[in-house]
């Protein structure tokens, strides 16, 4: 990929990166900083990426560096709570609840509640509309897997809005 090509394309390709981004993790702020790594990335790799597989290879990157963040969250938190059991300074199940994200909507309780992979095949394919197929070359995994995914994360979904009574 030129530099020219790579100029051309950042205007196409940075909405579906954000909105890829920010639809996996709630955050604008965490997706913009996903979609400026994918960006970056892509620019220090740009003799080794066709303009073809560009998209593809910024939705990797961003996928992945939400991974990471995720990890990295989830081991920051293990160890706050670690040492908050240490202190002794446990907060009351009132304070606790306030601390917790509020997650009233029941859609984004049910979407948090999915694993990472079934819940960008299921933004890729349902709110993006991309095919099967370009999903699969996205995540680096076959046309059945993405089909198996996103039937598992449709049937969860249906499965935890039933239950809270959204049908």
């Amino acid at each position: 990929m030129t530099r020219a090509e790579y100029n051309d394309n950042i205007p196409a390709w940075s909405g579906h990166v954000l909105r890829f981004a920010v639809w996996n993790c709630g955050d604008r702020m965490r997706g913009e900083d996903a979609m400026q790594e994918a960006f970056t990335r892509l620019w220090e790799q740009r003799d080794s990426v066709a303009v073809e597989k560009g998209l593809p290879y910024l939705l990797t990157v961003a996928r992945r560096y939400l991974v990471d963040c995720f990890r990295h969250d989830a081991v920051a938190a293990k160890a706050h709570t670690e040492m908050a059991k240490s202190e002794d300074t446990m907060t009351t199940p009132g304070e606790a609840s306030l601390v917790q994200n509020d997650f009233s909507d029941p859609m984004v309780l049910a979407l948090s509640r999915l694993p990472e992979l079934q819940r960008s095949i299921m933004q890729l394919r349902d709110v993006e509309g991309y095919s099967y197929k370009e999903i699969a070359q996205m995540l680096g995994i076959n046309e059945n897997q993405v089909q198996v995914y996103l039937f598992r994360a449709r049937s969860t979904m249906k499965k935890m809005l039933t239950n809270t009574g959204i049908h």
